[in-house]
């Protein structure tokens, strides 16, 4: 299938944004501001092109809220380049992503310690040109109020570190870009989003096939596991449970792979939810629970981006729906719920019931089974997949719980 790029690149940036839950954008405002230094140096379209998407890209080897918030609200931290060597192990994986991930290992090194190493002088300049906008945003936190208000404070804060953290031309360039009010008031969330549906970076297609598609689901499903420990391993478990239950199904291997795909990618909406509500041990608030169901909603909006993904989408965000209608969130029952998409949902319920949780133990297959059953009963859950799942119960239950780096 053909996939634009762009599209991707954006996607998986907010997927990457929705880790900081209330302090969002961050990739955006770098990568705003690296499109505006690149134009102000007079780069061509290709580099400024791929700079741009360097700013959206350059935190995605974060998932971790609590990092976040530090490179929000600190200047430098122990251990703050383990986010970079991640997110290089990760765009190295999809050759159209590879290019940029030098840029992105070095993201978070001093000039004084970047200069001298074996790179080249282009990717020393445009990972210290990330680093830089990447502090740059960091003491908007820091300081409090309005972006245009404290301008100058930062600007200040930029110059003072130049030569040790940055190359002294690029807090030049910066420095240059940056001197007028419309650079600052850009930023703002509303004209940010203005400023992104306005400005396309291109739309360069990449050809990639069901594997292709895979290692990018892989890419964003990392980033959706690595949140806490009560989501780690469960959208590998729900997708490797529900290409089981496909091949089971008889469905082609091109489907039983892209259901693989959107067991992968199904609670990427996870990323916006507090840590504190994943990770209660007792029972939600009203609000917290309407927090929760958000999630499925955002898994869809976020997919739904790139053309060719449409059916995908679709699949993934139908897992917390039910036959009878009272699923979430789209109240869909069971005359547009397809078999990929009850399969996902069995899958999930499966997967979510044998994964030990913050607020119970891990349950035995009996005790999942009857669960299964009583959805039946209900007319919430297809009856054919679960009795399916229930001739099949020991291999459901080993794939449900075997936690494997690389799925076959």
């Amino acid at each position: 299938m053909k996939i634009d790029l762009e599209q991707l690149i954006r996607a998986l940036s907010n997927t990457v944004d929705l880790v900081g839950v209330d302090e969002t954008q961050h990739g955006k405002r770098v990568a705003f501001m690296a499109l505006t230094c690149a134009e102000k140096s007079g780069y061509n379209s290709n580099d400024t092109t791929m700079l741009f998407r360097m700013g959206l890209l350059h935190d995605c080897g974060v998932s971790s809220t609590k990092v976040h918030k530090q490179i929000i609200n600190e200047l430098d931290w122990t251990g703050s380049d383990l986010h970079c060597v991640i997110g290089e192990q990760r765009l190295l994986r999809f050759a159209p992503l590879a290019p940029m991930a030098d840029t992105i290992r070095y993201h978070h090194t001093r000039w004084q310690v970047l200069k001298d190493l074996p790179l080249t002088e282009e990717t020393k300049r445009h990972a210290n040109l990330i680093y830089l906008l990447d502090r740059v945003d960091a003491f908007v936190s820091l300081q409090g109020g309005s972006r245009l208000a404290n301008k100058d404070e930062i600007c200040r804060k930029i110059i003072s570190l130049s030569h040790t953290y940055f190359h002294p031309e690029l807090v030049e360039i910066f420095l240059a870009a940056s001197n007028n009010e419309a650079f600052w008031i850009t930023m703002e969330s509303i004209f940010l989003e203005d400023f992104m549906r306005l400005h396309p970076r291109g739309s360069d297609e990449v050809v990639i096939d069901v594997d292709g598609l895979y290692t990018i689901a892989t890419i964003f499903a990392e980033i959706v596991d690595a949140k806490s420990s009560y989501t780690a391993e469960h959208s590998r478990g729900v997708a490797k449970l529900a290409r089981f239950l496909a091949e089971k199904c008889q469905l082609s291997s091109s489907v039983c792979r892209q259901i693989e795909v959107a067991g992968l990618l199904h609670d990427l909406g996870k990323l916006q939810i507090p840590d504190r509500i994943l990770d209660f041990q007792g029972s939600l608030t009203r609000t917290e629970l309407a927090t929760m169901r958000q999630h499925s909603f955002v898994t869809h909006q976020i997919l739904n981006e790139i053309s060719g993904l449409e059916d995908i989408a679709l699949w993934a965000s139908n897992h917390h729906e039910k036959l009878d209608g009272s699923g979430y969130p789209y109240r869909r029952t069971a005359e547009s719920l397809t078999i990929e998409s009850r399969i996902i949902m069995i899958a999930d319920i499966f997967q979510a019931l044998a994964q030990s949780r913050p607020y119970r133990d891990s349950q035995i297959p009996d005790v999942i089974i009857d669960i299964l059953k009583q959805g039946v009963v209900l007319k919430q859950l297809d009856a054919e997949l679960v009795h399916l799942v229930e001739s099949e119960i020991k291999t459901c239950y080993a794939i449900a719980t075997t936690h494997l780096t690389e799925m076959d």
